[in-house]
């Protein structure tokens, strides 16, 4: 019997740490996508547009697949399968698009700070929007792939800025994110 609660007292603490590593990528993913947002605003309104050689045409194109994947991958997290990508239907200005791309990334750090430790190793279903599929994962995978996910094409869009012209870059790595945390922390 106590074996039995020794057991279930460190799976309560894995699951706990868990989510608090998920929630250290979520507030990382927002501070990497303000940095790189603040630094599109500051450009002329036409760069975003500009054709560049990446998986997408344009440094427009990378934002809107990102801000897309992070709504999709939440609505999928929350029951929602949902019929497109909002990309596909998003006509508004790059200021709209940097707005909703940085709303999209609290929401998932609020999404994270809502949901029990269980929920994080409970499967869900979702179709995907390429194929009727059901398909089932653990949102602690979907999140692990989704946060590397956005790391990769944040990454292209620093190549694509460079090809553009642009010089100066925030530094979005998650190591820099951790320093100034126990920074601020210590002050």
């Amino acid at each position: 019997m106590i074996f039995k609660i020794i057991l279930l007292y460190i799976f309560d603490i894995q699951d706990t740490i868990m989510k608090q590593n998920i929630l250290n990528y979520a507030r990382y993913n927002l501070w990497a996508n303000k940095g790189l947002v603040e630094l599109f605003q500051q450009q002329p309104d036409a760069l975003p547009d500009q054709p560049v050689i990446s998986s997408f045409p344009s440094i427009r194109e990378t934002l809107l697949h990102l801000w897309s994947v992070e709504v999709v991958w939440m609505d999928r997290l929350k029951g929602i399968s949902p019929a497109n990508f909002p990309a596909q239907t998003f006509t508004g200005s790059n200021a709209a698009l940097y707005n909703n791309l940085l709303a999209s990334s609290r929401a998932l750090i609020e999404l994270v700070e809502s949901s029990a430790d269980e929920f994080f190793t409970t499967p869900i279903e979702f179709i995907f929007l390429a194929s009727p599929a059901t398909q089932h994962q653990i949102p602690q995978d979907i999140f692990h792939h989704l946060f590397n996910h956005q790391t990769m094409h944040r990454g292209q869009l620093i190549t694509m800025g460079r090809q553009l012209g642009i010089t100066a870059f925030p530094r979005t790595d998650y190591i820099v994110w951790v320093r100034e945390q126990e920074t601020s922390t210590q002050s």
